[in-house]
């Protein structure tokens, strides 16, 4: 299995200690490529040169490119960040702006169907599920259908060196069964992906029917058999 690793964070605390003890549950046997913030994308230009003519020609395609080969090549992507402001990271958000090209609605990839994703979190105190959402609702939109997530709400045990042995353990508990989850195999596209699927193929259709020349995003509809001219 090969997996992506996109980290909202180059400190090793509490996040990398998520992370860790979740993927030692997967490194043998596995090809694990991570990334950290100085390997992800500026902020996205606004040019719309990757919808208009192709992702190729982004200002920082050296970048993504890599990048978007390496999520498209994982059985399993893991995000793993802290929650900044009740949200994911601007490390992270910059990389889902890049990523709104390949959405349903513009030019998705049938490899993204058949992935599995995990998203890990820790925040002081607040909820995690709103920056959760940052990223599980891109992956929705990329027609990733499972999206597995594990969050934790640290108080008084924010920094790795006071963290109690019990505090520990309990984390390294919940990222054993977040693994076992992630290994299980892929069944089918979820309800969920699968009516967006159907809405954004019908919204394609019928854009298409007032074109003279199909729009890039149409003829991916149309190179993938997905519609018709």
């Amino acid at each position: 299995m090969k997996i992506t690793v996109i980290n909202g964070t180059a400190q090793k605390g509490v996040t990398y200690f998520m992370k860790e003890s979740f993927l030692q549950h997967l490194r043998e046997g596995n090809e694990i490529t991570e990334f950290y913030p100085q390997e992800l994308p500026p902020f996205c230009a606004g040019c719309k040169n990757c919808f208009m003519r192709g992702a190729q020609l982004c200002p920082h395609a050296s970048v993504m490119l890599p990048l978007w080969d390496a999520i498209l090549q994982a059985d399993l992507l893991v995000f793993a960040y802290p929650v900044y402001a009740l949200r994911a990271p601007a490390s992270v958000k910059s990389l889902l702006d890049h990523l709104c090209v390949r959405w349903l609605v513009h030019r998705p990839e049938p490899a993204m169907f058949g992935k599995t994703a995990v998203i890990i979190t820790n925040s002081v105190g607040a909820p995690n599920g709103a920056a959760q959402r940052d990223v599980k609702t891109s992956l929705n939109w990329m027609g990733v259908s499972r999206v597995h997530t594990a969050g934790m709400g640290m108080m008084g045990d924010i920094m790795m060196d006071k963290m109690s042995a019990a505090h520990r353990d309990t984390i390294k508990k919940k990222m054993a069964r977040l693994a076992e989850k992630a290994k299980s195999p892929f069944t089918s596209m979820s309800l969920k992906v699968h009516m967006l699927f159907a809405l954004t193929k019908l919204q394609h259709k019928m854009i298409l029917e007032s074109e003279t020349v199909p729009s890039l995003d149409n003829q991916h509809y149309i190179d993938h058999g997905w519609i018709k001219r």
